[in-house]
C-alpha cells in the first residue's frame, strides 16, 4: 500500500513540473484580445518561416534523442537500466512477504509462531532494503551522470548549429530569444535523459513483477483486480495529452516574454533615458497573460486527471476485496496453491496487481518528461540538421595568390526578411586589386550591402560577385573571411578581456603583436594605463570603456588579422578629430598593398582613395577619383559641395600643425617619464606592503575563518526566512492558498482512511465463518467507493487552487525581479555577474523553480502532512504501542531525505552559475552574429562555451554518485522501518494482547503515514534547488536600487523621504568639484571637475576618446549617483529630484542608437503618452526620416500594385526595424532615434555624436533640424565634427577628466591651444 500512495503522489508531482514558466494574471488591466492579435502578428513578422518550420519538424523517438551518447554514456545507461529493472522487483516482493505475514496472523496462530514468522519476514524486508540501496545508487548515479553529459553536448551542438546558420536566417527570427531557447530546450532534454529514465524502467519492472506475482498466486482474483486497470490507463493517457497541449501553448508565450526581457536588459541605459521601465514591464507582463490563463485552465484538467486515477484506484479496492470475500465465502479452490483462497492470497494478489497497475500510473510523469524532451529535440534537431542556405561548396576553391579584384556583375539583391524591397538593382562595379576604393552615397543606398555580399553573408538573387575572377559562391567562405578584415560603424566587443577580444582577429597572436596592433590603432595609450592592461574586462558589449576606445580596439583587432582585403564601414565615425586623423593615417598605411573598400560619410576620409564609386538607389551612378568626380558636377559633387570650403580652410591651417604637435609630443614625453617614475615608486611601496602583509597573514587567516563561520550562521538564518518571504509575496493569492489548503488537507485524509478500511478488511477476511462476513465485506467495499468519489472532487479543487497560487507568485516574482533590475543603478550592470544573459536566465529558470514549489511541492507536502497526522492518530487510537515504535523509527526516512536534499542543493548552486554564464556567451554571439561571422570566430565561441560548461560536466560525476547513495539510503531506511514495525507488532500481539485487527489497522495507517513522509524525499532536490534560486532572487530584490539609494542619501542629509518632483526644469546646469570613477574600475574619470551651463545655451564637450565626455551625460542622467561634489540643475542638487520625473526632461540621442524590435512608429512613439500619428510624422520630418520612410512605403505599394507578394515586414511607419534595427541602415537608425527624442519635446537635449552615422548631406539637414529643436532649450553635445559644434554658445575641452579650456569656437581657435591642436589635421 505504501507504493500505491507513492505512485499517486508522484503523479500529483508530475502534473505541474513544467520546465516552462507559467505566469498568472494579477492586477493587469490589458485588452487581452488585442494583445493576442498583436503578438501573433509580431511572431509572423519576426519569423515568416515559422509555419514552414513547423511543417518540417520530424518526429523524434527516444532512441534518436541519444544521438550524442558516446561509448561511456552507453555503458552507464546499460548498467543503470539493469539496476533499475532489478530495483523494480523490490515492491512486488514486499507484497508477497506481507501477504504471507497476514496468513501467519490467522485465528489459530500462537504468539510464538507470530513472532517467528514476523522475524523471518522482517529479515527479508531488511535484505530487500540492502539490495534496493545498491540498485538505487547504481541506477540514479549512472543515469544522472549520462543525462547531464548528453545535455551539455546538446547545448554545444545546438549553439554550434545556430551560429553556423546563414545571416539571413537570423534576420527572420528574434535572436534575443535564442539564449533562453537553448537553455530551456537543453534543460528539457536533460529532464528526459536524467533520473526519469531509471524511474520509468523501475516502474515498468514493478508492473511486470506485480502482475507476475498476482497471477502466479491466483489467476481468478488477479483477473478481477486487473479489470479496472484499462480505465486507469485511459486516465493516465488523457492526463499526458492534457500536459502536452498545455506545454505547446505555454511555450510560445514564454519564448516571447524571454525575448522581451533580454531586449530590455540589453538596452537598459536607453530604457532609463527614455523612462521606459514601466513600459517595458507592461510589455513583459502582457506577453505572459496567455500562459497564465492556459496554466490555470489546464491546472483544473490535471486535477481531474489525478482525481480520475484516485477514483479508479478506490473502485478497484472495492471490487477486488468484495470479490475476494466472495471467493473465501464460497470456498473457491485456488488452483495454483491447490487449496481454498485465504486472506493472505487475497492480499498478495490485490497488492501485487495494484502495485503493478499503479506503477503504470507512475510512468505518466516520466512519459510527460520524455514527451517534452522529444518536442525539444524536434526543435533542436531541426536547427542542427538544417542545412544553411549559404554553405561551403564541395571541392571549394581557394585562391592561391589572392590579389583582391572584386566585381559585381548585374547584381540584384533583396534582403531575405524584406524580399519585396530591392536593395541592388542590376548593380555592376569593379574594385581594383591593391587599391583603396571608396563607396559613397546617401544612407540606405546599398553601400554596406556590398560588403555583406562580398563576405558572403548573403547570396545575390541574380548576378554574381567575383574575386579575382572566381565567383564567391565557389570559394570556401571561411577561408575568404579569414583574409578579409572588417570594421563596422557600430563597434562590437564581447564581454571578456581586451586580450580575448583581440584574439578574435588572430587566435595565436602574441602579446607583442597585440601591443603593436593597439599602438597602430592609437589604443595602447589608454590600455597601458588600465590596471589590468590587456586583461581588463570590457563589460557587456564593451560598456566599461568609451565608444571611441571600443572602436580603436576593433580597428586593432582588424589590423592584427593582417588581411588581404580590408573593409572599413564608417570605421572612424566614433573617434574625435585627433584620433580620427591618426587612425586614418594608420589605415592609409595598412591599406597599402591590399584591396581596401571604405564607406564613409566624411568625404575628407576618402579624398585620397584611388577610386570613388557613387551609389544611388542600388545602382552605380558615378565613378572616378575625387578630383574627377568634382569636375564632372554630378551626384558626388552635390554631396561634396558643402565640404569643399571646409576642406580648403583645414588645408590652410595645416601649416601650423607641426610646431604644435611637437610641443604636444614633448608634453606627452614628460608625462610618460613622470608616469614611469611614479610606477617605480609604487613598485617599491608595493614591496614593503607585501612584507608587512606576510607578517600579518596568520592573523588574517584566523579572522577570515571567523568571518566564514559568522557568514554561515547568517546565511542559515536568512535561509529560514526565505519561504516566509515567498509566502508574504503570495499574499494576494492568500485566499486561494487557504481554500486550497482545506481541500488538500481533506484529500490527504483519504489515504489513512483507506488504511483503516484495509485493516478492517484483513480482519473480516480472517473470519469467513462469521455470520455477518458478507455484509461487513459489502459495507467496507461501499466505503471505498465513497472515498474514491470524494478524492475525485477534492483533487480538482486542490490542483486548480494551487495552480492559481503558484502562477500568481511566479508572475509577481518575475515582475518584481525585472522591475528591480530595470531600476538598478548603472554600476550594477557593469559587474560581470550581472550581464544580460545571466539576468535573463535567472528570470526564466529561477522563477520556474518557485512556481514548482508553490503550485506543486507545497500542495503535495500539505497533503502528505495530513496523511501523516491522520495515520498517526488512527494508529495511536488502535494500538498506541505499535504507533509509538513507528514514531520512533520513522525519522530515519526524514533524515535520509534531508541528506539527499543537502547534496542536491549544493550541486544546484555550482552548475547553475555555469549554465547562466553560458547563456551570456550565447546571447552575445547571436546578437552580434555579423561580427562573429566576419572573423570566422564560430569555433572560438564554441570553445568559450565548452570551457564554461566544464564545471557542470565535472560536477555530474560527483553529483550522480552522491545523489544515488542518498536515494539508496532513503530506500534502505524505508524497508528497515517496515522490518522494525513488523517484528515489534508481532511481539505486542504475543505479550500485550494486541488483537490482529488493531495491529493491522495500526500498521496500514502507519505505512500510509510513512509513505507520506517518504514521498517528501522525492521533492528534496527540488526544494534544495528552489532554496538556491530564492537566495539569488532575494539577493537582487534586497539590493539598493536608484530610488533606495536616493532615499538613503536624503536620510544621511537629514532630509524628508519625498524627493523633489518637477514637471519641468529650465536647464541651468552646474558641476561643482565633481570627482568620479566607475564602480567597477579603478581609473579616475573626473577629479574636481567644475563648469556651469546657463539655461537655453547650446554647449559642446570635446576632447580625446575616453576623456570623460560621455560620462558627463551619464552622470547628468543619473545613471551613477556615487560621485563626490555636486551636480546642480536649476540650483538644486540632482540627487534631490525624483529620478523618473527628472529624466523626463531629457531628450537623448547616443552615438550607437538602440532601436527595439518593433515598427518604426512604435520606436518613435516609445513610452510617450498622448501621441497621434500626425505627431509621429512630424517628429520623423524634423529628423529628416520621413523621406526614407515614405520612399520605402511608395516602393512597396508599387510592388503590391504589380501583384508582387507583399512581405509581412510591413511598410512605411509599420515597417519592422528588426533586432537592434538590423533591417535598416545605420543612418536610418540614427534618424529614428533622433525622431524618438524630438517627439518627447524635452527641456534639455543630450546629443552624444547624434549625427555620426549620417552622410554629410543628411548630417547638415538633421543638424539644422536639431538646431531648431534645441532652440530655447539647454543642449549638451558631445561631438568630434567641428561643423556640429561651431555655433555652440560654449565649448568645454575635457582632457584626462579635467576641464582644460572653454570658450566659443572663435575664441578657442584663436588661442591655438588644446582645442586648436585637437582639431588640427
Amino acid at each position: 500500500m505504501l507504493e500505491i500512495q507513492q505512485n499517486t503522489n508522484q503523479n500529483q508531482r508530475g502534473d505541474q513540473q513544467s520546465p516552462l514558466n507559467k505566469e498568472p494574471l494579477k492586477e493587469i488591466n490589458y485588452d487581452i484580445e488585442m494583445q493576442n492579435k498583436k503578438d501573433q502578428t509580431t511572431k509572423q513578422v519576426n519569423n515568416p518561416n515559422v509555419d514552414e518550420e513547423k511543417q518540417e519538424l520530424k518526429t523524434v523517438t527516444f532512441i534518436q534523442m541519444l544521438r550524442y551518447a558516446n561509448k561511456t554514456d552507453w555503458v552507464l545507461m546499460v548498467i543503470g537500466s539493469i539496476a533499475s529493472m532489478a530495483n523494480g522487483v523490490a515492491f512486488p516482493m514486499f507484497a508477497l512477504i506481507f501477504g504471507q505475514m497476514t496468513d501467519s496472523f490467522g485465528p489459530n496462530a500462537t504468539g510464538d509462531d507470530l513472532v517467528d514468522a514476523a522475524g523471518k519476514q522482517s529479515l527479508y524486508f531488511f535484505l530487500i532494503g540492502v539490495g534496493s540501496f545498491i540498485m538505487s545508487w547504481i541506477q540514479l548515479g549512472c543515469w544522472m551522470i549520462s543525462g547531464e553529459r548528453q545535455s551539455i553536448k546538446f547545448r554545444q551542438e545546438y549553439f554550434k548549429a545556430i551560429i553556423n546558420q546563414e545571416i539571413g536566417w537570423f534576420d527572420q527570427i528574434n535572436a534575443n530569444e535564442l539564449a533562453s531557447k537553448i537553455a530551456t530546450e537543453s534543460s528539457q532534454i536533460q529532464g528526459a535523459l536524467g533520473e526519469k529514465v531509471p524511474t520509468f524502467l523501475m516502474s515498468i519492472c514493478m508492473t511486470i513483477g506485480g502482475f507476475a506475482v498476482g497471477y502466479i498466486r491466483g489467476w481468478q482474483m488477479a483477473l478481477v483486480t486487473t479489470a479496472a486497470l484499462p480505465v486507469l490507463i485511459i486516465g493516465a493517457i488523457s492526463y499526458t495529452m492534457v500536459i502536452q497541449q498545455s506545454q505547446k501553448k505555454i511555450s510560445g508565450a514564454y519564448q516571447t516574454s524571454g525575448g522581451l526581457a533580454e531586449q530590455s536588459l540589453n538596452s537598459v541605459k536607453t530604457i532609463k533615458s527614455l523612462t521606459g521601465e514601466e513600459f517595458e514591464l507592461q510589455q513583459y507582463s502582457r506577453s505572459l497573460v496567455q500562459a497564465f490563463k492556459i496554466a490555470c485552465k489546464y491546472g483544473a484538467y490535471a486535477g481531474a486527471g489525478i482525481g480520475l486515477t484516485l477514483l479508479t484506484m478506490f473502485l478497484d479496492y472495492a471490487l477486488s476485496f468484495w470479490y475476494g470475500s466472495k471467493l473465501i465465502a464460497d470456498g473457491t479452490v485456488n488452483d495454483i496453491e491447490n487449496r481454498v483462497y485465504t486472506q493472505g492470497d487475497i492480499f498478495v494478489i490485490f497488492s501485487s496487481i495494484l502495485i503493478g497497475g499503479f506503477s503504470i500510473a507512475q510512468v505518466g510523469p516520466c512519459l510527460k518528461n520524455f514527451e517534452i524532451g522529444k518536442q525539444a529535440a524536434q526543435k533542436i534537431f531541426y536547427v542542427i540538421d538544417r542545412k544553411p542556405l549559404i554553405q561551403i561548396p564541395q571541392n571549394a576553391s581557394k585562391i592561391s595568390n589572392l590579389q583582391g579584384k572584386i566585381q559585381f556583375n548585374c547584381v540584384e539583391f533583396n534582403y531575405p526578411a524584406k524580399k519585396d524591397i530591392p536593395v541592388h538593382r542590376k548593380l555592376s562595379l569593379t574594385i581594383q586589386p591593391n587599391k583603396k576604393t571608396a563607396l559613397v552615397g546617401e544612407s540606405g543606398c546599398g553601400k554596406s550591402t556590398v560588403m555583406q555580399l562580398l563576405l558572403r553573408f548573403y547570396d545575390p538573387d541574380n548576378g554574381s560577385v567575383t574575386i579575382d575572377g572566381q565567383d564567391v559562391k565557389s570559394l570556401d567562405f571561411r577561408w575568404l573571411r579569414n583574409r578579409v578584415g572588417y570594421v563596422g560603424q557600430e563597434p562590437v566587443l564581447f564581454a571578456t578581456t581586451i586580450r580575448e577580444n583581440l584574439k578574435f582577429g588572430k587566435e595565436d597572436a602574441t602579446e607583442e603583436e597585440m601591443i603593436q596592433a593597439l599602438k597602430q590603432a592609437n589604443a595602447w595609450e589608454f590600455v597601458q594605463l588600465l590596471e589590468n592592461k590587456l586583461d581588463t574586462y570590457v563589460g557587456n558589449a564593451g560598456s566599461q570603456i568609451s565608444g571611441g576606445q571600443k572602436q580603436r580596439i576593433c580597428i586593432a583587432r582588424a589590423i592584427l588579422k593582417n588581411p588581404q582585403i580590408l573593409l572599413l564601414d564608417e570605421a572612424t565615425s566614433a573617434l574625435d578629430r585627433k584620433n580620427e586623423a591618426m587612425i586614418q593615417q594608420t589605415l592609409d598605411e595598412i591599406s597599402k598593398g591590399r584591396t581596401t573598400i571604405v564607406i564613409a560619410h566624411r568625404l575628407s576620409t576618402v579624398k585620397n582613395a584611388d577610386e570613388i564609386l557613387v551609389l544611388d538607389q542600388g545602382k552605380l551612378v558615378e565613378q572616378g577619383t575625387y578630383e574627377q568626380l568634382i569636375e564632372s558636377h554630378g551626384k558626388f559633387e552635390a554631396l561634396a559641395k558643402n565640404q569643399i570650403q571646409k576642406e580648403m580652410e583645414e588645408k590652410q591651417e595645416k601649416k601650423n600643425k607641426k610646431v604644435l604637435n611637437e610641443k604636444s609630443h614633448d608634453e606627452n614625453e614628460i608625462i610618460r617619464k613622470q608616469s614611469s617614475s611614479h610606477t617605480q615608486n609604487n613598485q617599491r611601496k608595493s614591496s614593503i606592503t607585501r612584507k608587512i602583509s606576510e607578517n600579518q597573514s596568520k592573523e588574517q587567516e584566523i579572522q577570515e575563518e571567523k568571518e566564514k563561520r559568522e557568514l554561515k550562521l547568517k546565511q542559515k538564518k536568512e535561509d529560514d526566512q526565505l519561504f516566509n518571504r515567498l509566502f508574504e509575496m503570495n499574499k494576494p493569492e492568500r485566499k486561494y492558498f487557504y481554500a486550497g489548503m482545506v481541500f488538500t488537507l481533506a484529500n490527504g485524509v483519504c489515504f489513512p482512511l483507506s488504511g483503516l478500511i484495509l485493516g478492517e478488511f484483513i480482519d473480516v477476511l480472517a473470519k469467513p465463518d462469521a455470520s455477518d462476513f458478507r455484509s461487513k465485506a459489502g459495507l467496507l467495499s461501499i466505503y471505498f467507493v465513497i472515498l474514491g468519489a470524494i478524492s475525485q472532487v477534492l483533487s480538482i479543487f486542490q490542483h486548480s487552487l494551487f495552480t492559481r497560487v503558484g502562477e500568481g507568485l511566479t508572475l509577481r516574482v518575475r515582475q518584481e525581479l525585472l522591475k528591480k533590475m530595470l531600476k538598478m543603478p548603472g554600476g550594477w550592470f557593469d559587474k560581470p555577474e550581472n550581464n544580460p544573459g545571466t539576468l535573463s536566465a535567472r528570470l526564466a529558470s529561477d522563477a520556474q523553480l518557485i512556481n514548482g514549489l508553490t503550485s506543486n511541492i507545497i500542495s503535495v507536502q500539505i497533503s502528505n502532512f495530513s496523511s501523516l497526522v491522520t495515520g498517526l492518530v488512527i494508529a495511536f487510537v488502535m494500538s498506541w504501542r505499535v504507533a509509538l515504535v513507528s514514531v520512533a523509527v520513522c525519522p530515519l526516512i526524514v533524515i535520509a531525505g534531508t541528506i539527499q536534499a543537502k547534496q542536491v542543493e549544493g550541486f544546484s548552486e555550482g552548475s547553475d552559475k555555469a549554465y547562466k554564464d553560458s547563456s551570456m556567451i550565447i546571447m552575445e554571439a547571436v546578437t552580434n552574429i555579423r561580427t562573429v561571422a566576419s572573423f570566422s570566430n564560430e569555433k572560438k565561441l564554441c570553445f568559450f562555451l565548452s570551457e564554461t560548461l566544464k564545471k557542470p560536466y565535472k560536477l555530474s560525476f560527483k553529483k550522480g554518485h552522491i545523489s544515488g547513495i542518498a536515494f539508496g539510503f532513503s530506500q534502505l531506511a524505508t524497508f528497515s522501518v517496515y522490518a522494525i514495525i513488523f517484528i515489534c507488532s508481532a511481539v505486542f500481539v504475543r505479550d500485550y494482547g494486541v488483537t490482529a485487527r488493531e495491529m493491522f489497522v495500526s500498521i496500514f495507517a502507519i505505512l500510509n503515514a510513512a509513505a507520506a513522509v517518504g514521498n517528501n524525499n522525492h521533492f528534496m532536490g527540488d526544494v534544495g534547488a528552489t532554496k538556491a534560486a530564492c537566495r539569488e532572487i532575494f539577493k537582487i530584490l534586497d539590493s539598493d536600487d536608484e530610488i533606495q539609494i536616493q532615499q538613503k542619501h536624503r536620510k544621511n542629509l537629514k532630509m524628508d523621504d519625498h524627493p523633489l518632483v518637477t514637471k519641468k526644469v529650465f536647464g541651468e546646469i552646474e558641476f561643482k568639484d565633481v570627482s568620479f570613477k566607475y564602480p567597477t574600475r579603478d581609473a579616475q574619470i573626473f577629479k574636481n571637475l567644475s563648469f556651469k551651463i546657463h539655461a537655453g545655451q547650446k554647449v559642446a564637450f570635446v576632447g580625446p576618446s575616453g576623456s570623460g565626455k560621455s560620462s558627463i551625460l551619464q552622470l547628468l542622467l543619473r545613471f551613477y549617483d556615487d560621485y563626490e561634489g555636486q551636480i546642480l540643475v536649476d540650483g538644486e542638487d540632482i540627487r534631490n529630484y525624483d529620478i523618473k520625473e527628472f529624466r523626463k526632461n531629457f531628450g537623448v540621442v547616443s552615438q550607437e542608437p538602440i532601436l527595439f524590435n518593433g515598427t518604426i512608429a512604435e520606436n518613435i512613439k516609445y513610452n510617450t503618452a498622448d501621441v497621434t500619428m500626425d505627431d509621429i510624422r512630424e517628429a520623423a520630418h524634423k529628423a529628416n526620416a520621413l523621406s526614407f520612410i515614405e520612399t520605402d512605403e511608395s516602393e512597396e505599394q508599387e510592388l503590391t500594385d504589380k501583384n508582387v507578394n507583399q512581405h509581412k515586414s510591413g511598410r512605411g511607419f509599420d515597417k519592422k526595424v528588426g533586432l537592434k534595427g538590423s533591417q535598416i541602415s545605420g543612418g536610418q537608425k540614427q534618424r529614428i532615434a533622433i525622431a524618438r527624442a524630438v517627439i518627447k519635446n524635452p527641456n534639455i537635449m543630450l546629443l552624444d555624436e547624434a549625427t555620426s552615422a549620417l552622410d554629410y548631406e543628411n548630417e547638415k539637414i538633421v543638424q539644422e533640424a536639431l538646431n531648431k529643436v534645441m532652440k530655447g532649450k539647454t543642449s549638451l553635445c558631445v561631438a568630434h565634427r567641428l561643423s556640429t559644434i561651431a555655433d555652440s554658445d560654449q565649448i568645454f575641452v575635457i582632457e584626462g577628466g579635467k576641464l582644460v579650456e572653454q570658450g566659443t569656437y572663435e575664441q578657442l581657435m584663436s588661442k591655438k591651444e588644446y582645442f586648436y591642436r585637437l582639431n588640427a589635421n
